[in-house]
């Protein structure tokens, strides 16, 4: 199997984010399966394990620090965030920082309305967090069940015909569903890495070298892919409550 990181591909991304992070958007590969005042910010204090609890006010949003557990709080709702060891091994501190990143798009989605999240509030941009949502949804079942383990694992929001299709949204589109999905897609990716080393190589390859990924790299690009779009949420986020943090 040889997976599709070809121009359609890039051309799809640079459409949708060119708005919102034109400086980042011309080298961003995104996976094709076919084959927004702010207050003032308060400085995130040492996270040792014997540090106190306390907290810092964002607006409606409260951020309470405890030891090496990062509790966020927005409209009533909590994620908690953790950070992985400071001196962990390589495959920990990969698979900590990627669950980091999971979990900042969750919290970024807290405590608003499936029409609020629903909101594209940049136009022209589509971006939205439900969209961003559903994306990270194609993206975590691209990299670790088609590319990784070579499982005939169709889109579940895009097609050919709608090749953007997980932002384009109708009321019909819920957080419960979007979220379900993409937890279910989190939970295969750790299956299916649990067994594999990170130097283990995937079934699917690459259609530009033609050789496939190790874990190693898939996992690097996951975190990137997050951080980028964790980016992109910021923003949207803010536009539409105000609501910032890290």
């Amino acid at each position: 199997m040889q997976f599709d990181l070809g121009p359609r591909a890039e051309d799809r991304q640079i459409g949708l984010l060119r708005d919102v992070a034109e400086s980042d958007a011309a080298d961003l590969h995104v996976l094709s399966l076919t084959a927004r005042a702010r207050p003032p910010r308060t400085a995130v204090p040492s996270r040792a394990h014997t540090a106190p609890v306390r907290t810092a006010a964002y607006g409606d949003r409260e951020k309470v620090w405890c030891g090496g557990l990062g509790q966020d709080k927005i409209g009533g709702m909590t994620t908690e965030r953790s950070e992985p060891a400071q001196n962990a091994d390589e495959r920990t501190m990969l698979e900590g920082w990627l669950d980091y990143h999971r979990q900042t798009l969750a919290w970024k989605c807290e405590g608003l309305s499936d029409e609020q999240l629903r909101t594209a509030p940049l136009p022209p941009s589509e971006l939205s967090l439900l969209g961003l949502v559903r994306h990270m949804a194609e993206v975590e079942r691209g990299w670790f069940r088609a590319v990784l383990t070579g499982e005939d694992a169709a889109p579940i929001y895009f097609s050919d015909e709608d090749p953007d299709g997980e932002f384009h949204l109708t009321e019909a589109d819920t957080w419960a569903e979007a979220y379900a999905a993409w937890q279910g897609e989190i939970e295969a990716a750790r299956r299916n890495a649990a067994g594999l080393g990170l130097d283990d190589l995937s079934k699917g390859r690459g259609r530009r070298s033609g050789e496939p990924f190790n874990l190693r790299w898939i996992y690097t690009h996951m975190i990137e892919e997050y951080a980028r779009h964790n980016g992109h949420a910021d923003l949207v986020r803010e536009q539409i409550d105000g609501a910032t943090g890290d």
